[in-house]
């Protein structure tokens, strides 16, 4: 409902101002009557003369409450106008029927691009995008609080540039109109940042295994990647230490290093190896990042991982592969040599001896000889050679 001002300290003034001096004029004009014992006429003169000095009187007063009055208000305005037009948040007041701009300020006039008086001229729908336009009449006809926070809005400037702006509103009254004024917020940055977050958020839950630990090492949330590689469903991971996860490959010195370095706010980064539920063994590339509250505190700790099983597999079966032609290069420059020396020395000797019998059982002990070392070769390239290409094979034939 619309307040109309009723403001009678003038009026009051000039009434009690008046009768005080009927009341009090009169009876001191007939107390100097009697005093100076004055005739008729001269009281007459001094009465005329009495309200002469009442009206100038009441008009010097009258000017002086109007002029403190009118100052008074001029103040308000001035007030207003600086808080408004001045003021640095984005500012504008729209009629609720017509939902046309009555009046903008300075920062609105800068964050959409227009001049004050352009802004003036405009409709609400102007300052929006054809997509929002239909969403803002739905929210206007059920706008009905005093004061409102309608939340982030798609705006739009002068020269088509989209950003976001979030809306604060209260109802109020500009000349003698209904209308609402408008604290239009610019939080192009919040927003783009937070979506930019949500998909770098999204490309990671797809990527990588992602958990929140408390201080003591309790998992206090996973995403859907930690839970398919490992296992356990979220119910079953939540509450439980991080130990559960623990295969026993590596030395508690590891464990109690990576301990030290995150609880004094360190990141610490390893490949590690875990157990799923099931008993089988993956490995992964672990970040783990103390996180710290308003005081500075680590107070719990968020891990990435990455599944790198595979790769791990891959570089344990090349270092068995090295060690397997190390053993191959070693018996090949000394153990069958020694009997392939022996077997030159042979034929050489055959050629001479008298006793060819004695030198083929020579032959024969130097061959077997040769063969056990053969034979511990191939045993050595097909330890791991064999179980790869069998599994390439499996892998091919199941692709």
């Amino acid at each position: 409902m619309k307040l109309e001002e009723k403001d009678w300290t003038i009026p009051l003034i000039y009434l009690f101002a008046g009768i005080i001096w009927i009341g009090l004029s009169d009876e001191l004009l007939f107390f100097l009557g009697d005093e100076f014992q004055l005739s008729t006429n001269s009281i007459n003169t001094l009465s005329q003369w009495k309200g002469f000095f009442y009206v100038v009187l009441t008009t010097f007063l009258l000017y002086y409450l109007i002029k403190r009055k009118t100052n008074s208000i001029e103040s308000v305005k001035n007030d207003f106008r600086r808080l408004f037009r001045d003021n640095p948040n984005p500012m504008y007041i729209f009629d609720i029927k017509s939902q046309s701009i009555l009046l903008a300020n300075k920062a609105a006039s800068s964050q959409y691009g227009y001049s004050i008086k352009e802004m003036s001229y405009l409709h609400l729908n102007d300052l929006r995008p054809a997509s929002e336009k239909t969403k803002l009449q739905l929210h206007l006809k059920d706008l009905n609080e005093e004061f409102a926070d309608s939340g982030e809005w798609l705006h739009q400037d002068k020269f088509g540039h989209y950003f976001y702006v979030n809306i604060y509103s209260h109802k109020s009254y500009y000349k003698d109109r209904e209308c609402r004024i408008v604290n239009a917020i610019n939080v192009n940055k919040k927003v783009l940042a937070e979506l930019e977050r949500e998909n770098f958020e999204k490309a990671l839950d797809k990527a990588a295994l992602v958990s929140i630990t408390g201080i003591n090492g309790d998992i206090q949330e996973v995403n859907s990647e930690f839970c398919r590689v490992s296992g356990y469903n979220k119910n079953e991971l939540i509450g439980q230490p991080i130990e559960i996860l623990e295969s026993g490959y590596h030395s508690p010195g590891l464990w109690n290093d990576m301990w030290q370095k995150i609880k004094t706010g360190k990141i610490w980064r390893a490949d590690i190896q875990n157990k799923k539920k099931s008993g089988d063994f993956y490995w992964v590339d672990i970040v783990i990042s103390p996180i710290k509250n308003h005081k500075g505190e680590v107070y719990k700790f968020m891990s990435i991982s990455y599944d790198i099983t595979e790769k791990k597999n891959l570089q344990l079966n090349q270092q068995k592969l090295l060690d397997d032609f190390t053993d191959y290069a070693f018996q090949t420059s000394h153990e069958l040599r020694g009997p392939l020396t022996s077997m030159m020395g042979l034929t050489t000797l055959f050629e001479k001896h008298e006793d060819p019998s004695y030198l083929i059982e020579k032959l024969k002990a130097t061959a077997e000889q040769m063969d056990v070392v053969i034979r511990k070769m191939n045993d050595s390239l097909s330890r791991t050679a064999l179980n790869l290409i069998q599994e390439k094979r499996d892998n091919q034939s199941s692709g």
